[in-house]
């Protein structure tokens, strides 16, 4: 057999210092071996369970001097994430000329075009993930299968397996979620489908992807999954992603799924089905839609950007009840999968200069700002180069392409600025700092501003993560997962798109970063300080104020007040999240819409299976120890509602009784909701909160929406111009007692993504247009309700959003400790002494303040709502459009929160 190698250019480990580079393979650290755990639901498909990948891997090691392993991450729950390397030993030096022209190839393509010895002694590397997906075991199956079989070649000094060792690096991640292997689950840990998480990175298998992505630089990737019935190979079908180079990327990805499908067949694996046509499925030729590569969020799509040919392969038969016929199907796996590999490898290994040629192209473009090359319908294959096949199944669906800016700008000095700066540069993007004051699209900007511009080799990558995304809703019937997303638009900070590419530089000088600076500040020798309630990072510092005890006040127009008592807890806050604090004199305390505000026990209710989305939102805006409910939990006792003081529904609870009087006590006793549309329907229509019609859009309707908000509601003062919905609800018909706290915009609600009415022609962008998408009520008991129609936690990423949970979370709520005002001057004695009045009184509280511990339940008088302009919410300053104030969370493998901002000195 024909055996193709990859050479493994691991960056020595992730993120390390330059003078690291040039480390020599192989690397042969020994990889620590796991202790056996009988209960790893591996076992049960008769594939290699975690705790024997290690002790494989170890033996390919010990056996031969072209396999290499590292450990490059951890998962959640700390399992070492292993990155196998195959490739011919080299020196020192010849480690750091493989790295110097790996680096030359992205930041300088145009002269890595014309250097002849980089062509060929550049060891193209060519990388195999697995298991992403932790119940599709199969690939991690099939790949060390490939792996022994071509060590064993590498060993009998086969000439083919020598020859590709030396001109390739061979990577392969063998358990890409190795907590979900052992499990037995899709998603990871954390609750988070890592496939849905190539934007957000919330996960840490996903971070980990992400680098990788970076610095192994791949001309050919494929994600090895299962299970699709037959063997399906990508590339997709339309629409495709519209900041790609598809000129030159479609007509080997297509060429190289046919070769797969011609060796497959050709190999005749027992028990292997086909399709009715007696091929594979290739979506690009046989799914016209349903099986997109539109957005990036997948590993694939993702590492395109890389200027890699790039696929998810689906293996076929599927998973039983019966362990002896899951094995079968596993084996059946194994044998096709360990050929796809061979296959891929043998693709790359005949068109290798010209694979490589065009990754070099994609950069050397993105560098120049050259514009995208748009194929159109129909199109003349003479025109593009490489294999011609694809032509044939090009159509009008097909047909992508943006234009892109010349550079986004984005305002410094907030921490959603600065984290979502972090955020770029940590997928590669190059960001700088504006050296002076300049003016550009019509508007002036000061220096410190970030400048992302776009001509630079990840420019594609940079494109889609800021920028709005399209309305693709009239170019397919349907998509295969969302259709839009945005940091641009969802991240809280402001981000100005300026110019055309092929516009000249901006005339302003700038320095490259590496990491954001630091944000926040806090006054010295204040009495009081303020903090702007807008943005997670203030939310956070507000839920740490809290949890020390100290009293926080609302004060009615978007901002909350800190007192003696809170200061030293509100200075470490700055520190932590990086939020600025203004000094006060505290005279706004006697104002008639003050609100003590409480340390909130959330409970959360979740979708079956999908409750990571929840709880990781809610620890990041700093809600300690949220409590899962369900109608299980509830009538087993293990869950009271009594110990919740506000309560998140992102699902409905159903018709268990128990379960049902629970929450019908919960309400009686006036404590308050904030629920997702399809929850909070459920719980007014239940129990009676509020009278109102919910319009639902179809179930997979998706996309970042434009919105306008109540200038004195809920929301006001926290809530951006754009949403994301899935699944779009708004509200119509409503009762006496309900506020419109934001509506869908008046005109083409739908900035980008796929929206199309039901079969009924109901649910709509045009019906959604000017309709309530969030609404609020107070009950007769005093409940308070505010129910989302967008989805303001979908999969943590519209952190922009969060903050408005938390505003209804903290109106909802029960209301907190008063911040004492300050004392009124006495008036000195006149002098007549008959005439001297008494000493003016300290001004005091209308009522006493409530304890800062946590609510324990019940209704009191402070839970009643609030009269007057604000009604005890958190109003708007006044601004229609600001910037959200800070997101300064990672989301920790343990679901906890990673602050990342330190405050400047103030």
């Amino acid at each position: 057999m024909a055996l193709t190698i990859v050479a493994a250019t691991v960056v020595p480990a992730l993120g390390a210092p330059p003078e690291d580079d040039g480390v020599p393979y192989p690397r042969q650290q020994p990889l620590t071996e796991p202790p056996v755990d009988e209960g790893d639901r591996s076992l049960g498909r008769g594939a290699v369970p975690f705790h024997d990948i290690a002790p494989q891997v170890n033996a390919l090691m010990a056996g031969s001097p072209y396999v290499s392993a590292e450990v490059v991450g951890r998962s959640t729950q700390g399992r070492e994430l292993y990155l196998l390397t195959v490739t011919a030993p080299e020196s020192p030096a010849e480690s750091a000329q493989q790295d110097r022209w790996r680096d030359l190839i992205k930041h300088d393509a145009e002269a890595a075009l014309q250097d002849e010895e980089l062509r060929a002694g550049y060891k193209v590397p060519v990388w195999f993930n697995n298991n992403i997906h932790g119940n599709e075991w199969d690939g991690t199956d099939a790949s060390l299968s490939y792996l022994t079989e071509l060590v064993a070649a590498l060993e009998a000094g086969d000439p083919g397996a020598v020859d590709l060792a030396e001109r390739y690096r061979l990577y392969f991640t063998l358990s890409n979620n190795p907590d979900g292997r052992v499990a037995g689950t899709r998603h990871t840990a954390l609750n988070l489908d890592a496939n849905r998480d190539h934007i957000t990175n919330t996960t840490p298998e996903t971070r980990v992807t992400r680098d990788l992505a970076g610095d192994l630089q791949p001309v050919f990737f494929i994600d090895l999954h299962g299970y699709t019935g037959v063997l399906q190979v990508e590339p997709t079908g339309p629409p495709q992603g519209e900041n790609y180079e598809h000129d030159l990327l479609i007509p080997h990805a297509y060429a190289a799924a046919l070769r797969i499908e011609e060796d497959v067949v050709a190999a005749g694996v027992e028990g292997n089905p086909l399709t009715p046509e007696g091929g594979i499925r290739i979506p690009y030729r046989d799914i016209p839609d349903g099986w997109d590569g539109w957005p990036p969020i997948f590993t694939p799509q993702y590492v395109q950007f890389q200027g890699s040919i790039a696929y998810t392969v689906e293996l076929g038969p599927g998973r039983t009840d019966d362990p002896e016929e899951n094995a079968r199907r596993l084996e059946v796996n194994r044998q096709v999968g360990h050929q796809v590999i061979a296959s891929t490898i043998a693709y790359v290994d005949e068109n290798r200069d010209t694979l490589l040629g065009n990754q070099m192209e994609i950069f050397r473009r993105g560098a120049a700002g050259e514009p995208l090359v748009e194929i159109p319908a129909n199109p003349d294959p003479d025109d593009y180069p490489g294999p011609d096949e694809w032509a044939a199944e090009w159509d009008a669906a097909d047909v992508t392409g943006t234009d892109l800016p010349r550079a986004y700008l984005i305002p410094a000095g907030s921490t959603d600025a600065a984290t979502l700066v972090d955020h770029l540069l940590a997928h590669g993007v190059e960001v700088g700092t504006a050296d002076a004051a300049f003016s550009a699209g019509g508007r002036d900007y000061p220096a410190g501003t970030f400048v992302v511009d776009l001509h630079q080799p990840l420019r594609g990558l940079a494109n889609v993560l800021l920028s709005d995304g399209s309305d693709i809703s009239d170019r397919v019937p349907t998509m295969y997962d969302i259709s839009a997303w945005s940091l641009g638009r969802l991240w809280g900070a402001q981000v100005d798109r300026v110019g055309e590419t092929t516009d000249p530089p901006l005339d302003v000088a700038t320095t490259p970063l590496t990491v954001a600076p630091p944000t926040g500040s806090f006054p010295q020798d204040a009495d009081y300080v303020r903090l702007e309630l807008a943005g997670v990072a203030a939310v956070q510092a507000v839920n740490a104020v809290l949890a020390g005890g100290a009293a926080v006040a609302d004060l009615g127009d978007g901002t909350v007040l800190v007192g003696a008592d809170g200061l030293a807890a509100a200075e470490t806050a700055s520190e932590t999240y990086g939020v600025a604090f203004t000094a006060d004199d505290g005279t706004a305390l006697t104002g008639d819409d003050v609100r003590g505000l409480a340390p909130l026990r959330v409970g959360f209710t979740s979708t079956a299976g999908y409750a990571g989305e929840d709880e990781l939102a809610l620890r990041a805006l700093g809600f300690a120890d949220p409590v899962r409910v369900t109608a299980q939990g509830l009538a087993a006792g293990e869950v009271d509602l009594a110990d919740i003081d506000v309560l998140w529904l992102g699902a409905p609870l159903g018709e268990d009784e128990t379960a049902v009087q629970a929450l019908a006590d919960y309400f009686a006793a006036g404590k308050g909701v904030v629920a997702a549309a399809e929850a909070g329907a459920w719980a007014a229509t239940t129990f009676g909160l509020f009278d109102a019609a919910v319009v639902s859009g179809p179930n997979r309707a998706n996309g970042v929406v434009l919105v306008e908000t109540a200038p004195h509601g809920v929301l006001a003062g926290q809530a951006e111009p754009a949403a994301f919905t899935y699944g779009p609800a708004f509200f119509t018909d409503l009762g006496e007692n309900v506020t419109v706290e934001q509506t869908f915009a008046a005109d083409q609600p739908l900035l980008s993504g796929h929206w199309l009415p039901t079969e009924e022609g109901t649910g709509g962008p045009e019906q959604a247009a000017g309709q309530a998408s969030v609404v609020s009520a107070v009950s007769d008991s005093g409940a308070r309700m505010l129910v989302f129609g967008t989805d303001p936690f979908f999969r943590t990423h519209p952190r922009g959003m969060f903050d408005d949970v938390a505003a209804a979370l903290f109106w909802a709520g029960p209301e907190g400790a008063l911040v004492p005002p300050p004392e009124e001057p006495r008036e000195e004695p006149t002098e007549e002494p008959s005439q001297t009045e008494s000493p003016t009184e300290t001004h005091a509280p209308s009522e006493p303040p409530r304890t800062a511990e946590p609510t324990t339940g019940g209704a009191g008088p402070s839970q009643a709502p609030s009269e007057g302009r604000g009604g005890g919410r958190l109003p708007s300053t006044g601004a229609a459009v600001r910037p959200l104030a800070a997101l300064t969370v990672l989301l920790a493998a343990g679901g906890g929160v990673l602050v990342a901002r330190r405050r400047l000195a103030g």
